[in-house]
């Protein structure tokens, strides 16, 4: 099973012996709800008690308190440094969290892409570079075949990641290039705002969106694109694929303009890629493999 701690949603994936189960639940409802209720919902949905789960993958917030890939049980914190100046917080992924922890059901935290990564260097400038989802979304790329390309996850935040297979080399985050629709970096007239003490820095990030301005989502989510395009040519790669994931993916104005403004097609993954991904990461570490991306399995 795989676990995406969305912004707008958490999304489950479970591989089962007649296919892929899909269901995801609005971050406001599973915050609003008691951890008992949830529960039921998550086993009725999955239409198995969590306990029978042979696996699990889970991502929780930025997941940057770990390098490694580890046991649930063993991760403090819930695998994250601190919780705050990360968007709106509901309460969701938490209780999830939890829930998957006193499951009993064998599970892995998936960490994210940051400083102690196994990255390109030079991009550990920045302290956080993608959330742990996205590592789901680039693993699942990889099980489609995929072995370089640069793949931009665009929905309530824009985060776009060069790899080329088995090395992720480095990724943009939301708070420092592309707005998403939610989500993204501070202007000059957010930093003022901050400065007179009209807001908090994570309330102008969480506000920071372009909204329905869906020309200026394309815009500069094929900026990002281009922006690591640099970053593949220098590790000689100049055959890759353009990947779009996330509800960008299913947008076809989005998808269409972000094509035409990087010239070359790009390629739909969807909204539950990280999902599925998780699940993929969780049936092959259930299976013996000891590596993702570099990053070590610590089970």
């Amino acid at each position: 099973m795989g676990f995406d701690h969305g912004t707008s949603a958490i999304r489950f994936a479970l591989i089962c012996a007649n296919g892929t189960l899909l269901f995801e639940i609005p971050r406001p409802s599973a915050g609003a709800m008691e951890k008992s209720r949830l529960l039921k919902v998550i086993e009725e949905n999955l239409g198995i008690p969590l306990s029978d789960v042979e696996m699990a993958c889970v991502t929780y917030s930025m997941g940057d308190g770990i390098s490694d890939i580890l046991p649930i049980h063993q991760v403090t914190n819930r695998g994250v440094l601190n919780t705050s100046g990360v968007g709106e917080t509901t309460g969701a992924g938490t209780k999830v969290f939890d829930i998957l922890l006193e499951a009993g059901c064998p599970a892995v935290v998936l960490p994210g892409l940051h400083q102690k990564s196994p990255a390109d260097r030079r991009m550990s400038f920045f302290s956080h570079q993608a959330g742990p989802e996205k590592i789901g979304t680039a693993y699942h790329a990889c099980k489609a075949g995929y072995r370089n390309f640069i793949l931009s996850d665009i929905g309530s935040n824009t985060v776009t990641m060069a790899v080329v297979a088995p090395k992720i080399l480095g990724a943009i985050d939301a708070c420092i290039f592309a707005p998403g629709t939610r989500h993204g970096p501070l202007d000059v007239a957010a930093l003022r705002k901050i400065d007179r003490g009209e807001i908090s820095a994570n309330q102008a990030f969480s506000m920071a969106g372009a909204g329905s301005r869906l020309d200026v989502i394309s815009l500069f989510a094929a900026m990002e694109i281009s922006a690591l395009d640099v970053l593949m040519k220098d590790y000689k790669i100049s055959n890759y694929d353009i990947l779009i994931s996330g509800t960008g993916a299913e947008n076809e104005e989005i998808f269409k303009s972000v094509s035409t403004l990087i010239q070359k097609p790009a390629e739909p993954l969807g909204k539950w890629a990280a999902a599925i991904g998780c699940a993929q990461i969780a049936q092959d570490i259930a299976g013996g493999q000891r590596t993702i991306f570099e990053m070590n399995v610590k089970v």
